[in-house]
């Protein structure tokens, strides 16, 4: 969400969701090497093949929405996910992955944001280095879903190469970074600094959107 608050400052609104992608695939896939041996395959092949689906339906519609739409979708999605109550909701069906997938997929792809993997996972029996690795391929595969259907439906990433390389490395020097001063923070700083940022981005794009 932190990487979605900055990039709308800085990228063109058509070309917010699609970047997102390709600055999250990098993180992703660190978490997938480091936690691989605790991925859960029964949960993240179902879901990457739901994703697959989902991905490229969300590009297809995507490319076609305008940009007025498309901000304005995003910084309501951003508002809600800030500010929404917690809500404890617990799958009814015994194997949900597929379709988590397919409906993950095709918000994030239209949104940046899908959140039906972090509800539903959450109330499983995984573990802890069980839900981060499980996570981790998922999200990665549904990255790379997400940047194919892209390409597919015409966005050019060319122009952003230099973007996204940038974005890339200072990921990684920020989480190492992050590590450090983390416990430094005090929780209720580190929670309102969060709201306080995502919030004044997502009023901004809002502003933009219905000043186009």
């Amino acid at each position: 969400m932190i990487i979605l608050a900055v990039t709308t400052t800085v990228l063109p609104v058509s070309a917010i969701v699609p970047i997102h992608s390709t600055l999250l695939i990098g993180s992703t896939a660190t978490r997938k090497v480091l936690f691989w041996n605790y991925i859960d395959w029964d949960i993240a092949a179902p879901f990457l093949v739901g994703s697959a689906v989902g991905a490229f339906i969300g590009a297809r519609i995507y490319i076609e929405l305008p940009d007025t739409f498309i901000a304005t979708a995003i910084s309501i999605v951003m508002l809600i996910s800030i500010w929404l109550p917690s809500i404890s909701w617990r799958p009814k069906m015994r194997h949900p992955w597929a379709i988590a997938g397919f409906l993950h997929s095709l918000l994030s792809t239209l949104f940046a944001y899908g959140a039906v993997l972090q509800a539903i996972i959450l109330h499983t029996d995984l573990n802890r280095r069980q839900i981060v690795g499980t996570m981790a391929g998922c999200l990665f595969g549904m990255s790379a879903f997400k940047i194919a259907g892209y390409v597919a439906v015409g966005f050019d990433y060319t122009p952003y190469l230099k973007v996204i390389v940038a974005g890339l490395v200072v990921a990684f020097i920020g989480t190492w970074v992050g590590r450090k001063i983390v416990d430094r923070i005090s929780e209720t700083l580190f929670r309102a600094a969060y709201r306080g940022l995502v919030t004044v981005t997502a009023i901004r794009l809002l502003y933009v959107s219905l000043t186009v």
